[in-house]
Protein backbone atom coordinates (compact mmCIF):
# COMPACT_ATOMS: atom_id res chain seq x y z
CA UNK A 1 0.00 0.00 0.00
CA UNK A 2 1.30 3.44 -0.65
CA UNK A 3 1.89 5.70 2.39
CA UNK A 4 -0.15 7.96 1.04
CA UNK A 5 -3.47 5.61 0.44
CA UNK A 6 -5.66 5.36 3.69
CA UNK A 7 -9.06 3.56 3.64
CA UNK A 8 -9.42 5.89 7.26
CA UNK A 9 -7.36 7.95 9.30
CA UNK A 10 -4.38 6.60 11.40
CA UNK A 11 -4.08 3.50 9.02
CA UNK A 12 -0.60 2.04 9.23
CA UNK A 13 1.67 1.77 6.75
CA UNK A 14 1.00 -2.29 6.47
CA UNK A 15 -1.92 -2.65 7.54
CA UNK A 16 -5.01 -3.40 4.86
CA UNK A 17 -8.79 -2.48 5.57
CA UNK A 18 -11.26 -5.44 6.15
CA UNK A 19 -14.39 -4.21 6.95
CA UNK A 20 -16.48 -1.49 9.30
CA UNK A 21 -19.82 -1.31 10.60
CA UNK A 22 -21.81 1.21 12.93
CA UNK A 23 -23.98 0.43 15.66
CA UNK A 24 -27.85 -0.38 15.30
CA UNK A 25 -30.16 2.16 14.90
CA UNK A 26 -31.37 1.10 18.44
CA UNK A 27 -28.85 2.87 19.52
CA UNK A 28 -29.45 5.69 17.35
CA UNK A 29 -33.37 5.76 18.30
CA UNK A 30 -32.71 5.95 22.12
CA UNK A 31 -31.70 9.28 22.41
CA UNK A 32 -34.40 10.55 20.04
CA UNK A 33 -36.83 9.06 22.62
CA UNK A 34 -35.83 10.56 25.11
CA UNK A 35 -35.85 14.09 23.36
CA UNK A 36 -39.48 13.80 22.16
CA UNK A 37 -40.87 14.43 25.60
CA UNK A 38 -38.57 16.96 26.53
CA UNK A 39 -39.34 18.51 22.86
CA UNK A 40 -42.98 18.47 23.60
CA UNK A 41 -42.43 20.14 27.19
CA UNK A 42 -40.38 22.59 25.63
CA UNK A 43 -43.26 23.67 23.12
CA UNK A 44 -45.91 23.54 25.68
CA UNK A 45 -44.38 25.73 27.93
CA UNK A 46 -43.37 28.02 24.63
CA UNK A 47 -47.28 27.71 24.12
CA UNK A 48 -48.26 29.43 27.92
CA UNK A 49 -45.46 31.80 27.69
CA UNK A 50 -46.77 33.13 24.40
CA UNK A 51 -50.44 33.07 25.89
CA UNK A 52 -48.62 34.89 28.78
CA UNK A 53 -47.18 37.59 26.36
CA UNK A 54 -50.48 38.06 24.70
CA UNK A 55 -52.22 39.82 27.99
CA UNK A 56 -49.09 42.20 27.98
CA UNK A 57 -49.13 45.27 25.91
CA UNK A 58 -45.10 45.41 25.97
CA UNK A 59 -43.46 45.61 22.37
CA UNK A 60 -39.95 44.36 24.57
CA UNK A 61 -41.97 41.48 25.46
CA UNK A 62 -43.18 40.32 22.27
CA UNK A 63 -39.78 40.78 20.93
CA UNK A 64 -38.17 39.07 23.28
CA UNK A 65 -40.39 35.71 23.11
CA UNK A 66 -40.06 35.76 19.28
CA UNK A 67 -36.13 35.26 19.58
CA UNK A 68 -36.28 33.11 22.44
CA UNK A 69 -38.69 30.98 20.47
CA UNK A 70 -36.50 30.95 17.54
CA UNK A 71 -33.55 30.16 19.49
CA UNK A 72 -34.73 27.52 21.45
CA UNK A 73 -36.08 26.06 18.30
CA UNK A 74 -32.70 26.17 17.06
CA UNK A 75 -31.28 24.93 19.28
CA UNK A 76 -33.87 21.76 19.64
CA UNK A 77 -32.62 20.98 15.79
CA UNK A 78 -29.11 21.46 16.27
CA UNK A 79 -29.08 19.03 19.17
CA UNK A 80 -31.13 16.64 17.16
CA UNK A 81 -28.46 16.72 14.20
CA UNK A 82 -25.66 16.37 16.44
CA UNK A 83 -26.85 12.84 17.52
CA UNK A 84 -26.82 11.84 14.59
CA UNK A 85 -23.93 13.12 13.40
CA UNK A 86 -22.20 11.24 16.83
CA UNK A 87 -24.10 7.92 15.58
CA UNK A 88 -22.52 8.29 11.77
CA UNK A 89 -19.02 8.56 13.68
CA UNK A 90 -19.61 5.79 16.59
CA UNK A 91 -17.68 2.50 14.85
CA UNK A 92 -15.60 -0.10 14.51
CA UNK A 93 -12.98 -0.98 11.94
CA UNK A 94 -11.37 -4.77 11.66
CA UNK A 95 -8.20 -4.33 9.33
CA UNK A 96 -5.46 -7.19 9.13
CA UNK A 97 -4.06 -6.68 12.27
CA UNK A 98 -6.39 -5.14 14.82
CA UNK A 99 -9.60 -3.87 15.75
CA UNK A 100 -10.32 -0.47 16.33
CA UNK A 101 -13.45 0.96 18.53
CA UNK A 102 -13.63 4.48 17.68
CA UNK A 103 -15.84 6.66 19.78
CA UNK A 104 -15.78 10.22 18.52
CA UNK A 105 -18.77 12.67 18.67
CA UNK A 106 -18.63 16.22 16.85
CA UNK A 107 -17.01 18.31 19.85
CA UNK A 108 -16.60 16.59 23.10
CA UNK A 109 -15.22 13.41 22.68
CA UNK A 110 -12.78 11.88 20.31
CA UNK A 111 -11.17 7.84 21.62
CA UNK A 112 -10.05 4.92 20.07
CA UNK A 113 -9.38 1.94 21.49
CA UNK A 114 -6.97 -0.51 19.09
CA UNK A 115 -6.58 -4.57 19.89
CA UNK A 116 -4.21 -6.74 18.21
CA UNK A 117 -5.60 -9.44 16.61
CA UNK A 118 -2.94 -11.85 18.27
CA UNK A 119 -3.94 -10.75 21.80
CA UNK A 120 -7.41 -11.92 21.52
CA UNK A 121 -8.29 -15.03 23.15
CA UNK A 122 -11.89 -15.43 21.88
CA UNK A 123 -14.76 -13.26 20.34
CA UNK A 124 -18.28 -14.20 21.95
CA UNK A 125 -22.08 -13.02 21.18
CA UNK A 126 -24.23 -12.21 23.75
CA UNK A 127 -28.36 -11.33 22.48
CA UNK A 128 -30.82 -11.84 25.20
CA UNK A 129 -34.43 -10.85 25.07
CA UNK A 130 -36.68 -11.33 22.14
CA UNK A 131 -36.42 -7.60 20.91
CA UNK A 132 -32.66 -7.96 20.66
CA UNK A 133 -33.30 -11.40 18.74
CA UNK A 134 -36.04 -9.78 16.76
CA UNK A 135 -34.35 -6.42 15.25
CA UNK A 136 -31.09 -8.36 15.23
CA UNK A 137 -28.30 -6.92 17.46
CA UNK A 138 -26.75 -7.57 20.16
CA UNK A 139 -23.38 -7.59 21.94
CA UNK A 140 -19.73 -8.35 20.59
CA UNK A 141 -17.50 -9.71 24.08
CA UNK A 142 -13.72 -9.94 23.13
CA UNK A 143 -12.06 -11.84 25.96
CA UNK A 144 -8.14 -10.78 25.42
CA UNK A 145 -5.53 -13.18 26.42
CA UNK A 146 -4.07 -11.00 29.16
CA UNK A 147 -5.38 -9.98 32.97
CA UNK A 148 -7.43 -7.38 31.32
CA UNK A 149 -11.52 -7.29 31.73
CA UNK A 150 -13.29 -8.26 28.73
CA UNK A 151 -14.42 -5.78 25.99
CA UNK A 152 -18.03 -5.13 24.84
CA UNK A 153 -18.86 -3.53 21.99
CA UNK A 154 -22.73 -3.12 22.57
CA UNK A 155 -25.24 -2.24 19.66
CA UNK A 156 -23.46 -4.75 17.12
CA UNK A 157 -25.96 -5.18 14.07
CA UNK A 158 -26.42 -9.08 13.09
CA UNK A 159 -23.59 -10.08 15.71
CA UNK A 160 -23.55 -13.15 14.64
CA UNK A 161 -22.77 -12.54 10.93
CA UNK A 162 -19.83 -10.04 12.27
CA UNK A 163 -18.36 -12.57 14.79
CA UNK A 164 -17.73 -14.71 11.84
CA UNK A 165 -15.90 -12.25 9.97
CA UNK A 166 -13.50 -10.99 13.05
CA UNK A 167 -13.16 -14.61 13.39
CA UNK A 168 -12.30 -15.28 10.02
CA UNK A 169 -9.50 -12.02 10.03
CA UNK A 170 -8.28 -13.36 12.99
CA UNK A 171 -7.89 -16.92 11.93
CA UNK A 172 -5.59 -15.41 8.75
CA UNK A 173 -3.75 -12.99 10.62
CA UNK A 174 -2.72 -16.08 13.08
CA UNK A 175 -2.18 -18.06 10.69
CA UNK A 176 -0.27 -15.61 8.33
CA UNK A 177 2.37 -14.77 11.02
CA UNK A 178 3.45 -18.58 11.47
CA UNK A 179 3.56 -19.36 8.19
CA UNK A 180 6.00 -15.92 8.20
CA UNK A 181 8.04 -17.78 11.38
CA UNK A 182 8.12 -21.24 9.72
CA UNK A 183 8.03 -21.13 6.15
CA UNK A 184 7.32 -24.22 4.82
CA UNK A 185 9.62 -26.61 3.29
CA UNK A 186 8.78 -29.29 0.59
CA UNK A 187 11.92 -31.76 2.19
CA UNK A 188 10.26 -31.45 5.71
CA UNK A 189 7.11 -33.37 5.91
CA UNK A 190 6.36 -31.99 9.36
CA UNK A 191 6.41 -28.42 7.48
CA UNK A 192 4.46 -30.03 4.88
CA UNK A 193 1.60 -31.05 6.89
CA UNK A 194 1.69 -27.85 8.48
CA UNK A 195 1.18 -26.47 4.83
CA UNK A 196 -1.79 -28.90 3.92
CA UNK A 197 -3.49 -27.91 7.57
CA UNK A 198 -3.59 -24.18 6.28
CA UNK A 199 -4.86 -24.93 3.13
CA UNK A 200 -7.24 -26.90 4.68
CA UNK A 201 -8.38 -23.84 7.29
CA UNK A 202 -8.49 -21.34 4.50
CA UNK A 203 -10.82 -24.19 2.13
CA UNK A 204 -12.94 -23.89 5.40
CA UNK A 205 -13.15 -20.16 5.56
CA UNK A 206 -14.07 -19.74 1.72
Amino acid sequence: MDKDEHDFKGQMKYEHYQFFFRKHWVKFIQPILFSLPVGLLILVILIFLGRLTLLVDIAFIHVFYVYFTLLTSIGFLILAGLQMINFYFDMVIITDSRILIVKKTCFLKNNSDAIDLTKIQDIAVESHGILRNYLRYGKLIITLSTSAPPLVIHHVPDPHYYLEWANRVKREHILRRRTDRFPAKPEDQKSQDYSDYLQDIQNLNL
